[in-house]
């Protein structure tokens, strides 16, 4: 059997393996475990224990990943593979460690899901279950045979890669879905437990800046936890002033109860007083609407996305650039 081992690491002054996946950066001697529970060092440096494991996938409308603004109405592949980069007290998430039972190892090589993806006439291929970064390498090779294959790609991600592992995606990348959990140290260490949590700022600018990669930020507010006020109005003057004023911010709620709920409205309507043009909760059939004329440039009915109201990106009816993400070509 042959393992599979990782190729972004560095050896460390100890002469420990330093893997440069995600900003955790573990050293890593043999048989050490790092965080992510899927990567061990070993004597030729680091094995890659979930290389090629999928823990799900189905096919459905990119909109299910809140990614709104990014090639609408169109069906995409979406896998994932096992181990989290984020670590809390809380659960790990269904998708955190290595099933025991060997049923559940379901082994799916990147050229078979990519090719797919093409068969099933999927416009794209979505890594949307696990963190990406702990799966760097399976999850490289997936985006450059599906890229290779004329299909978008885009991830779900906490932010956590380092800017080592983004630059090797990069190229191959067109959309991220930003889980941006809170914008003060006190929020991380409840919802993210990330070391340096301002790290996924500086990969979501490099993203969009160097790498021409859509972004849009999801938030979940969780009330007592990241629902402050100047930390809402920080974290939306963040997105703004760095991603743009037309980033999409889907807010949702994290957990239920009225105070969540009303601390949820409260953050969108920070928001809007920042100015953010294009902000999103968790009902269904959200229109998306010009923030100049108001027209209506995109209908979302019972799962059915539609463009109405765009020509390209532009508002028909008052001439807005809505800074859609229509084309597997990058912008300049």
């Amino acid at each position: 059997m042959v393992t599979e081992r990782a190729d972004l690491m560095v050896v460390g002054s100890d002469g420990s393996v330093v893997c440069l996946a995600c900003q955790w950066r573990c050293a890593l001697r043999p048989g050490d475990v790092g965080r992510c529970q899927v990567r061990v060092g070993a004597e030729e440096g680091i094995n890659l224990l979930s290389y090629g494991l999928i823990s799900a996938a189905t096919i459905g409308p990119i909109e299910d990943y809140r990614l709104w603004h990014f090639l609408p109405d169109t069906l995409a592949l979406a896998i994932g593979g096992w181990g989290y980069a984020t670590v809390t007290d809380q659960s790990r998430g269904p998708y955190g460690a290595l099933p025991d039972d060997p049923a559940r190892r379901r082994k799916l090589d990147a050229e078979r899901a990519a090719s797919f993806a093409l068969e099933r006439l999927c416009r794209g291929v979505i890594w949307a279950y696990g963190e990406p970064a702990v799966n760097h390498e399976y999850v490289r090779a997936l985006l450059q045979l599906s890229r290779a294959a004329s299909r978008y790609t885009a991830l779900i991600t906490t932010g956590a890669m380092t800017a080592e592992a983004l630059d090797q995606l990069g190229p191959y990348l067109d959309g991220i879905s930003l889980d941006l959990r809170g914008f003060s140290d006190a929020s991380y260490a409840r919802l993210g437990g990330l070391p340096a949590w301002r790290e996924v700022l500086t990969i979501a600018e490099r993203a969009l800046r160097h790498w021409r990669v859509h972004v849009e930020v999801t938030t979940r507010i969780h009330h007592g936890v990241n629902d402050d006020p100047a930390e809402v109005r920080a974290l939306v003057t963040w997105i703004k002033e760095t991603l743009g004023e037309h980033t999409p911010w889907h807010v949702l709620p994290g957990d239920a109860g009225s105070e969540t709920a009303a601390s949820t409205m409260r953050a969108r309507r920070i928001g809007h007083e920042v100015g953010l043009h294009f902000i999103y909760g968790a009902e269904p059939n959200q229109p998306t609407r010009c923030p100049v004329c108001h027209q209506v440039l995109i209908t979302r009915v019972n799962g059915v996305t539609s463009l109405v109201g765009l020509e390209g990106s532009l508002c028909t009816n008052c001439g807005y650039n809505a800074r859609l993400h229509l084309s597997i070509f990058k912008q300049r």
